[in-house]
C-alpha cells in the first residue's frame, strides 16, 4: 500500500505517519514545505517530497490513498485562511487529477468549526445546516466544497474533527500548565460543553475511512460520543497530575484583552497567535458539540481508550518530554 500525506510534519500528521508505519507493506510519501521542519519525522522511514499545496511534486502513479491534513488554524489576515484551506485543497485535487493518479480514496480532514456552535445545546449532525462563525470555519467549509467538486472523479471521505488533544499537542498545553499549578480556570457561566477527540482516535478514523465501501463525498463527525465541560477536562488532567485543584471563576470578558494583545503581537512579529479575536468569539459560545452516530455506524468508530486514560496518556507524555 502506498499513501501520500499532506501536513505530515504537524501534530496530527506525525501521529498518522507513525500509525501507518506500523502497518505491514506500507510506503509513505509526505509533502514537506521545509526540510528544517522535520522535528517529528527525522528518524522515520518515509519518503520526503518537497513542495506545497500549490506545487505538488510528481507522485508515484500507483499511490493508493491520500490523506489531506495540511491547513492553517491561525492567520494574521483572514484572506490567508482561504488561500491555504480553500484554494490549497482545490490545487491539490487538481494536481492529483492532472497526474492521472487512480486513487482508491482521498480522506480530507475538516473541522467542527464548519458546523458552528450548538446554540440550542443539541449535538450537531453532519446534515445540519453549516453555520461557521469565523473565517477559519468558513474557509474549512469552502475546503470541503472544493473537495466535493471532485467526488465523481476521486472517491472522497471528509472527517470533521473537534478539539483534538494528545501527545505533541501544543494548543492545550497552556491550559494543562494552569492545572499543574493547582488552578482550575472556570470561564463564564454554565458548563460550556465541548466535543473532544483523542489524537489516536482521530488517526484510527483515517484508517477506518479507507476500509470497506463508503459512498464518495460522505462526511463524518469524529469525536468522543460524550461531550465534556471544560471543568471536566481540567479535573481529569488534575487527577492525572495528582494535584488538588482550586477553581477560579473568571468572566469571559477578562480574556478579551489577552486575546487582543496576543493577536497584535502576532501581527507585529509576523507569527500569528492561536489566541485572537476570532478564537475569543468561539470561546464565548456555550456549546460546541457534535453527534457521532454516523461514524459509529458506518466507520465502526469507537474511542480506543476511556476519556480518563486518554488524558492520563497525554499528561504522561508531556511529563516524560519535559513539557509539563
Amino acid at each position: 500500500m502506498k499513501i501520500f500525506i499532506t501536513g505530515g510534519t504537524g501534530f496530527i500528521g506525525s501521529h498518522l505517519i507513525e500509525y501507518f508505519l506500523d502497518q505491514k507493506n506500507t510506503d509513505i510519501y509526505a509533502l514537506v514545505r521545509n526540510r528544517k521542519n522535520l522535528k517529528w519525522l527525522e528518524s522515520l522511514d518515509i519518503h520526503i517530497l518537497e513542495g506545497d499545496l500549490f506545487s505538488i511534486p510528481p507522485l508515484p502513479n500507483d499511490i493508493d490513498f491520500v490523506f489531506h491534513i495540511a491547513g492553517i488554524t491561525k492567520a494574521n489576515k483572514s484572506a490567508h485562511y482561504y488561500t491555504v484551506n480553500q484554494h490549497g485543497t482545490a490545487s491539490l485535487l487538481q494536481a492529483l487529477r492532472s497526474q492521472k493518479i487512480n486513487l482508491k480514496r482521498l480522506v480530507l480532514l475538516s473541522s467542527q468549526a464548519v458546523c458552528g456552535p450548538s446554540f440550542d445545546g443539541q449535538q450537531i449532525r453532519e446534515n445540519s445546516p453549516s453555520a461557521p462563525i469565523t473565517h477559519y470555519g468558513k474557509s474549512k467549509l469552502e475546503s470541503e466544497n472544493e473537495a466535493l467538486r471532485f467526488k465523481g472523479h476521486i472517491p472522497l471521505t471528509i472527517l470533521r474533527a473537534p478539539t483534538i488533544f494528545g501527545p505533541k499537542d501544543p494548543v492545550l498545553l497552556p491550559y494543562f500548565r494552569f492545572i499543574k499549578k493547582g488552578i482550575l480556570p472556570s470561564l463564564g457561566k454554565g458548563k460550556r460543553l465541548i466535543s473532544l477527540c483523542y489524537v489516536k482516535d482521530l488517526v484510527k478514523s483515517f484508517d477506518l475511512s479507507i476500509k470497506g465501501s463508503l459512498k464518495s463525498g460522505e462526511i463524518f463527525h469524529v469525536a468522543d460520543p460524550v461531550p465534556r465541560s471544560w471543568d471536566e477536562l481540567g479535573l481529569a488532567a488534575g487527577k492525572a497530575l495528582d494535584v488538588n485543584l482550586r477553581k477560579i471563576k473568571l468572566p469571559l470578558c477578562t480574556l478579551y484583552p489577552v486575546y487582543l494583545i496576543a493577536e497584535f503581537l502576532g501581527k507585529i512579529s509576523n507569527n500569528p497567535s492561536i489566541l485572537s479575536r476570532e478564537k475569543y468569539f468561539e470561546m464565548k459560545q456555550s456549546a460546541w458539540i457534535v453527534n457521532t452516530e454516523a461514524a459509529q455506524e458506518k466507520l465502526g468508530f469507537t474511542p480506543l481508550l476511556s476519556f480518563e486514560d486518554a488524558i492520563q496518556e497525554t499528561i504522561d507524555w508531556y511529563k516524560n518530554n519535559d513539557w509539563l
